[in-house]
């Protein structure tokens, strides 16, 4: 080797040296800024009320679901907490569980949480970019658009469709109690509501309340309970360690069984307005699937293919397990505090008397029964949990919270503070009589949330539960199952983990619904 070889093989070996040095310099550099900033939220989230955390795993070994994170925070709130901070691992979860907490952050956020560790992105596979999920943009132009589908006129219309779906359901309820001698009210209202869902928004012809076996209402009570398994488990929070998980594995499947479902409704319909055009001026009723097949925004422009499948998938879901879950704590409040069910059936006697359907008058004139089922959304809470994400440091009674965390609004927590309400642990639905509560305090009661990001379909189901539990007091006395207490499981709705067993009694005073 020359000399001169010698000399540039020398000033490249400085040069790669050099370059290397620089580039792990820089690595060092990024490593040591991000555990800076994470050494600042730690002693920043130090402030928010919490339990000892462990070290690494945080408060992995006593939050391990849904049912513990809720008696976590209950804990928490006891000792007059409005905020909290639970570690998963080394991942920090905030949460408000005070109305003021929950105002001042619904004024400086409104995007849902997204991140790593959030269960929104977890929905995605699933519900994609619907409502639920989107933000900005996207969200305000898809709310704008879907508006029009929750009119007045068009609520009004799918009145009698709830009615129907009603009768049905008390037949099947009348024919399983003439075999046994108690039953688990949920699964029967579950395949109602979905029955109600489907026929009211995409004109559905067929009938889940025939089909116990339905893989569609398996997939997403399913879908459900593995986003708060995967949530709650380090590991599982990266896409790629969870797709080769078994619980992937199975999430994957379950997904693609709901798309199937829904997917070929659109299709189906579709094609019907490929070969009549005019079919949407010719029905007397627009539904759901009509107004997302044909709404265009100010530029003339309509919603894709996929926005068309996420608007379903997410409607089905929210529009059926929710509402679900409101009217089967009804019925089993009923049999719970008898004096209650005995003023909920006056009131409805009263306004429908001999009437066999609920009608859209019906609807405004009781009295009762909307203080009933406020209690019942309170207490139970049908929807425990949303979460927000923040781009820019905000602050929370007077702390500061840096970018990063999610920030649970724990409805549950919220409804059952007793710093906001007076006997929070007792059923009570005279609290909401207008002599005794402010209904201008709306964030102390938001089962439908608050703000822009409320829920675009509360009225829809307000009218299907008054017109279902309304049908359902008419034809049955509900009476309690002895020494059963429900194990409440805050999932993504307000499940029971051991049922919600009920006796019926078919009333012989009134006319058959």
């Amino acid at each position: 080797m020359s000399k001169r070889q010698m000399k540039d093989f020398r000033i490249m070996d400085v040069l790669l040296k050099t370059i290397l040095a620089g580039v792990i310099s820089v690595v060092l550099w990024k490593i040591f800024t991000v555990l800076l900033k994470y050494k600042e939220l730690c002693h920043k989230l130090k402030r928010i009320p919490q339990k000892q955390a462990h070290w690494f795993k945080g408060h992995a070994g006593e939050v391990k679901d849904s049912l513990t994170y809720n008696d976590y925070v209950m804990d928490v709130m006891k000792g007059s907490g409005r905020m909290y901070c639970i570690w998963n691992g080394p991942f920090p979860i905030l949460g408000v569980c005070h109305p003021e907490t929950f105002q001042q952050l619904n004024k400086q956020v409104s995007n849902k949480a997204r991140g790593l560790t959030d269960g929104y992105r977890m929905f995605e596979p699933w519900l994609g970019e619907g409502l639920l999920i989107s933000e900005s943009k996207q969200w305000e132009r898809n709310r704008r658009l879907l508006t029009p589908a929750f009119h007045f006129n068009i609520l009004s219309g799918y009145v009698d469709v709830m009615n129907d779906v009603a009768d049905v359901f008390l037949d099947k309820l009348e024919e399983a109690t003439q075999k046994t001698g108690s039953l688990d009210i949920f699964p029967y209202v579950c395949r109602a509501t979905l029955d109600s869902m489907l026929k009211c928004s995409l004109s559905y012809e067929g009938s889940m309340l025939e089909s116990t076996e339905h893989k569609y209402i398996k997939s997403v009570q399913r879908l459900t309970t593995i986003v708060w398994e995967r949530m709650l488990q380090p590991l599982l929070l990266f896409d790629f360690s969870f797709n080769l998980s078994a619980l992937g594995r199975e999430h994957k499947r379950v997904v693609e069984v709901a798309h199937k479902f829904t997917g070929g409704l659109i299709e189906s319909r579709r094609n019907q307005l490929m070969e009549h055009p005019d079919l949407t001026k010719q029905k007397r009723r627009l539904d759901f699937l009509d107004i997302l097949l044909t709404a265009k925004d100010e530029m003339g422009q309509g919603l894709s293919r996929q926005e068309i499948q996420d608007e379903v998938d997410t409607f089905t879901f929210e529009g059926h397990d929710t509402t679900a879950s409101a009217i089967s704590w009804s019925i089993y409040a009923l049999g719970q505090h008898l004096d209650i069910q005995a003023k909920v059936f006056k009131d409805v006697q009263k306004v429908s008397e001999d009437n066999t359907s609920i009608t859209q008058s019906c609807l405004s004139q009781f009295e009762y029964l909307p203080l009933f089922i406020k209690e019942i959304m309170r207490f139970y809470s049908p929807v425990p949990l949303v979460a927000r994400k923040h781009s820019e440091p905000i602050t929370i009674d007077g702390i500061e919270i840096p970018p990063g965390p999610r920030v649970d609004i724990n409805i549950y927590a919220i409804h059952h503070n007793p710093q906001v309400w007076k006997n929070p642990e007792d059923f009570d639905p005279e609290r909401f009589d207008v002599e005794h509560r402010d209904e201008t305090e709306i964030y102390g009661f938001i089962p439908f949330s608050a703000g822009s990001r409320n829920c675009i379909g509360q009225v829809f189901a307000m009218n299907e539960i008054k017109i279902t539990v309304a049908k359902f007091v008419k034809r049955f006395e509900v009476l309690p199952v002895k020494n059963h207490t429900p194990i409440l499981q805050p999932d993504t709705i307000m499940r029971s983990l051991n049922g919600l067993p009920v006796i019926l009694r078919r009333r012989q005073q009134t006319s058959s619904t």
